[in-house]
């Protein structure tokens, strides 16, 4: 059988998902039409998947809806050993490129959104992964094509292949006394980001004139720095970190993000959720 097949399999088994949106990202954007599929619609769409990768287009799986998985992204092999060891076993682990790994953590039920978030932000904490990709509704590279990114570029002229490293579907050993730690977490940083924001408020009527302190911020400058090279969502997060520690007004960091909004996907519910969500998790790490 067809190794793509096989590997392709492997994880849908492994997620365990009901139906699957499948993400087909060119320089283009994202290709529309693939959300809602069941693993045999998935499988079925490889011929078409491996063109549009051949054609250098990325590749990308997550499951449709709310759902009981976690995916952590841009992990060092040290990292995917930590969760293991800690009773966080991934139920899938994919190499996306050469060391550098996702891990796909099962849960014992299903959490609603903001604390499915919640969780994959405390985790990406805890575990070094990438915080501008933790999110509930974050898609995963789906073995079995090629990682396109320029960067890894083989000097054969060729791509490395995404490799699905393990795949035992099982939910991970403290999935369910993690649950109820992360809800108690979450309730507790609820209340502390409410009093954070009036905080804020309050210091701005105080201090109406500070605007100075941040006016050379711009969401621009961030995205041209070298470690944000390729990587906008994460120089969007750290701009908003760095606009909310200097006080900068909620709504101008939203404006800045607006009128810097990269994705060439004209849907504006999706963009005012991606901003609303960015200034979400920076308020989280401005807590910490």
């Amino acid at each position: 059988m067809d190794r793509t097949i096989i590997a392709v399999h492997r994880m849908l088994d492994a997620l365990a998902a009901a139906t699957y949106d499948v993400g087909i990202l060119s320089d283009r954007g994202m290709f529309p039409g693939h959300a809602s599929l069941t693993k045999e619609a998935v499988l079925a769409k490889t011929k078409f998947l491996k063109s549009q990768n051949a054609r250098g287009a990325h590749i990308y799986i997550r499951p449709s809806g709310i759902h009981n998985l976690t995916v952590l992204d841009d992990l060092p092999q040290e990292s995917v050993d930590g969760l293991s060891a800690d009773g966080f076993e991934p139920c899938a682990v994919v190499e996306t490129s050469p060391g550098n790994f996702q891990a796909w953590l099962k849960h014992h039920r299903t959490y609603e959104t903001a604390i499915s978030t919640f969780i994959a932000q405390e985790l990406a904490r805890r575990y070094q992964a990438d915080p501008s990709a933790a999110d509930w509704r974050r898609f995963g590279r789906l073995p079995g094509f090629t990682n396109c990114k320029p960067k890894h570029k083989q000097a054969n002229g060729l791509f490395p292949f995404v490799l699905l490293r393990s795949s035992s579907g099982r939910p991970f050993t403290r999935a369910e006394s993690f649950g109820l730690e992360a809800m108690n977490r979450y309730q507790l940083q609820q209340e502390q980001t409410r009093l954070l924001i009036e905080q804020r408020i309050e210091r701005q009527k105080c201090f109406p004139h500070t605007g100075a302190r941040y006016s050379k911020l711009s969401v621009e400058r961030f995205r041209a720095l070298p470690r944000y090279r390729d990587r906008p969502a994460a120089a969007d997060m750290a701009f908003c970190i760095s606009a909310l520690s200097l006080d900068m007004p909620e709504d101008a960091i939203m404006r800045a993000l607006e009128n810097d909004y990269l994705s060439r996907d004209p849907n504006p519910s999706r963009r005012s959720a991606y901003i609303r969500r960015t200034l979400s998790k920076a308020l989280s790490w401005v807590r910490l």
